[in-house]
């Protein structure tokens, strides 16, 4: 009887691929209480279906309120037991809720997912900028202008990540502050989790007497995990650095250790962040360099959202005059693309 069932779901699941190309038909939610809502699922997070319908924009939808799921696409389903998998849903000839994975077709319900994203094909961007009006103190205590920039470009096994930004003041037509930074990254996930990285910075600030400094290099990381709700991941360098400090070039060798992790709440409404960097130079000058941001942003209206985040940049031996620490606070505006 199962036997029988699978069959017809792998029959329907072709010939759904074959006669309506795309997104032809839209998927399906029947509710128990005999309703149906027509539209596109987005994701499944903390016991709640989102989907996005002609009607209304994306909505939360609970999960024990569905009998049953059809979809014309395919998820990336995380179930309740950890496992994960790759399929659509549809029906068997009874009505009952049918899963079907490249392994076969089994009897499913929506309450064993854990987590749903829409498929991740081989080829994925997102982008976002903001600016923000900054209060500080350290090196600099005054008002300054915060624009930075962050984009990647994942392909396959494949990605590039460029980030920008620019903390700029000026007062009575003299900049008091002028802190640049540009860094690229490579990696590569050559397995499950793991990648390679390559990549260099540049980063300048002429207030404390940093007239440049770069940074190649390259190294190993481990993605915890990476989804539409969260992401967490970890590394370790190898970089060379030369850097130009109070007129006084310097080259020198430092192992650098990484974290990024983002966390979704409210529904992808709120989204926390915090990134850091700590790297210490092994040969050449003494230094120990830290730079972290950690913040908050909230989607306001469409791809517009309100930032908030706290900066905190130090190191050990700056150049003479200069404190070792500069915090920034710094609350501003911003567009996401994808």
């Amino acid at each position: 009887m199962h036997f029988g069932k699978s069959i017809y779901a792998l029959i329907l699941f072709t010939l759904t691929d074959l006669l309506i190309p795309g997104s032809a038909f839209a998927d399906v939610l029947f509710m128990k209480n005999g309703d149906r809502i027509t539209g596109d699922i987005k994701r499944v997070w903390d016991d709640e279906l989102y989907i996005d319908s002609d009607y209304a924009d994306e909505f939360p939808v609970a999960l024990d309120a569905i009998a049953r799921i059809e979809s014309d696409e395919d998820f990336e389903i995380e179930l309740r037991d950890h496992s994960e998998t790759t399929g659509r849903f549809v029906s068997d000839p009874s009505g009952a809720m049918v899963l079907v994975t490249e392994d076969g077709a089994r009897p499913f319900t929506p309450m064993a997912i854990e987590e749903l994203n829409e498929f991740d094909d081989e080829f994925d961007w997102d982008a976002r900028s903001d600016f923000s009006v900054n209060a500080t103190r350290g090196n600099t205590d005054t008002s300054d202008f915060l624009w930075q920039a962050a984009g990647g470009v994942k392909m396959g096994d494949h990605r590039h990540q460029l980030g920008l930004r620019f903390d700029y003041k000026e007062q009575e037509g003299e900049a008091t502050k002028e802190h640049n930074k540009v860094d690229y990254l490579y990696s590569w996930f050559f397995a499950d989790r793991w990648f390679l990285s390559a990549g260099i910075g540049y980063e300048r600030d002429p207030i404390r007497e940093l007239n440049y400094r770069y940074t190649p290099g390259g190294g190993v990381g481990f993605q915890f995990f990476e989804d539409a709700h969260r992401l967490f991941e970890i590394s370790l360098s190898t970089i060379g650095v030369r850097e130009k400090l109070a007129d006084v070039i310097q080259d020198s060798t430092a192992l650098r250790w990484g974290l990024r992790y983002e966390r979704q709440l409210l529904g992808g409404d709120l989204a926390f962040f915090h990134n850091h960097r700590l790297w210490s130079y092994i040969n050449g000058r003494t230094n120990t360099v830290a730079d972290t941001s950690t913040g908050i942003r909230w989607d306001v209206w469409e791809d517009i959202y309100l930032n908030t985040q706290f900066d905190w940049d130090w190191e050990s031996d700056p150049a003479a005059g200069n404190e070792q620490e500069d915090i920034t606070y710094a609350i501003g505006i911003g567009i996401e693309f994808d």
